[in-house]
């Protein structure tokens, strides 16, 4: 978890199985086990909780925001931040500003 933490711009489960040196399946299977969540269910809630905090607390552009997070397309940040949270990022970013 922490290495996910720590790469959650561009981690993938190959990445994470590389570095502890197991196996893809096994790393998943162990992931779901301990917190009953997909990989791509923990590192979105990663991502978008860095979202959060970026757009609450920089001025950064959304699009910086979106490819500092891994989104190499802008419009599928928009896409996934709007699933989670119901908002736009700019509807969040102007609430949060207000």
């Amino acid at each position: 978890m922490d290495y996910m933490d720590n790469h959650s711009d561009v981690v993938t489960l190959k990445d994470i199985s590389r570095h502890f040196s197991y196996h893809p399946n096994y790393i998943s299977t162990v992931l779901r086990k301990e917190t009953g969540r997909k990989f791509t269910e923990i590192l979105l809630e990663k991502r978008m909780g860095r979202a959060s905090l970026l757009l609450k607390s920089t001025a950064l552009p959304i699009e910086e925001i979106s490819a500092m997070l891994g989104y190499s397309n802008h419009s599928n940040f928009y896409k996934a931040f709007k699933e989670y949270y119901g908002i736009t990022p700019r509807e969040y970013q102007h609430s949060k500003a207000t």
